[in-house]
């Protein structure tokens, strides 16, 4: 398998507002901070896997602006390769308004861009792993399913109904608890049910996918495939600073670790080590520079267990 990781996906500029405690409908509120920040699915998993050690390419589609142009010196500042980034004449770069408050965060995006893709796909490395999310439309992610031949990751965010098609393509499917409930259509899971959740991952893998992998902030992360659930814990984290981006930092140094030959439990510990440094800095990439010195911090991080499916 080639050691490189495929994103294709989004690319948006984050508008960041912090606020005491979010506002209730139709009231007003005075913020403490607006700031802006290169973010995106895409983007922000594409710069995770590259800050990690793992060459990185970027298959996007962004808009002929001002902020088009500051996405792609960021991407290549952080050594993405962006030959496969194609610029969009009628459509702005997208563009994502989140809220933080304490720690915690709400997002709305704005396509832009990231909405408009020919129907044919633009040639790309699909060899070594191929990470997909869903701000780009659900054709473009069909069509790169296919086109995989090495290992196809998706991260099924935001949540979307999946088809059985789409999941037969899938290696590696990503969500975080709120995500596995609306892809697997059961919506009371208690993200504090372990086993309500693997039944929920069980679900999927019986619909075609091979592993399903569900982040669970604070908690760590566990990973389903048919023969067993590997459960993973966080090192000790300081206080949270801002958890935007912390899984899109698990998505790439997750895929990274799989593109470098790293097996399921690797992968899965270096990831849930890479989300607890991304929530310790302000910004969606705020914290990826410190994946340099992953190997150190992950000694930090407890052992995965493994529980036998029954």
């Amino acid at each position: 398998m080639s050691e490189r990781v495929t994103v294709v996906g989004s690319v948006n500029v984050d508008h960041t507002i912090d606020v005491e405690r979010f506002p209730r409908p139709g009231e007003t509120l005075l913020a403490s901070s607006l700031s802006s920040s290169m973010g995106g699915k895409g983007a922000n998993q594409a710069v995770a896997a590259a800050k990690s050690g793992v060459r990185t390419g970027m298959v996007a589609r962004i808009g002929v602006d001002a902020e088009g142009a500051q996405a792609l010196e960021s991407l290549q500042r952080a050594g993405v390769d962006i030959d496969g980034v194609g610029r969009i004449a009628d459509a702005p770069t997208g563009s994502a308004w989140i809220t933080v408050s304490v720690s915690e965060n709400t997002i709305l995006v704005v396509p832009g861009a990231n909405s408009k893709w020919a129907e044919g796909l633009p040639q790309f490395d699909a060899s070594g792993v191929v990470l997909c999310q869903l701000e780009i439309p659900m054709s473009v992610v069909e069509r790169v399913a296919v086109a995989t031949v090495g290992t196809f990751v998706l991260n099924a965010a935001p949540a979307s109904q999946l088809s059985d098609e789409l999941l037969r393509h899938c290696d590696v499917l990503i969500v975080n608890e709120h995500e596995l409930a609306e892809v697997s259509g059961q919506s009371d899971i208690d993200a504090s049910d372990t086993d309500a959740l693997i039944a929920a991952s069980r679900s999927l893998i019986e619909r075609g996918t091979t592993a399903v992998a569900t982040t669970l902030g604070s908690k760590g992360a566990i990973l389903c495939t048919e023969e067993s659930t590997l459960i993973a814990t966080t090192p000790p984290t300081p206080d949270v600073v801002d958890s935007t981006g912390a899984g899109d930092a698990f998505c790439g140094v997750f895929a990274g670790r799989l593109a470098q030959g790293e097996s399921l439990s690797t992968a899965l510990r270096a990831g849930v080590t890479a989300g607890s440094l991304a929530v310790r800095h302000s910004a969606a990439q705020g914290g990826y520079d410190e994946f340099a010195r992953l190997a150190t911090f992950i000694q930090e991080t407890p052992e995965i267990t493994t529980r036998p499916n029954t």
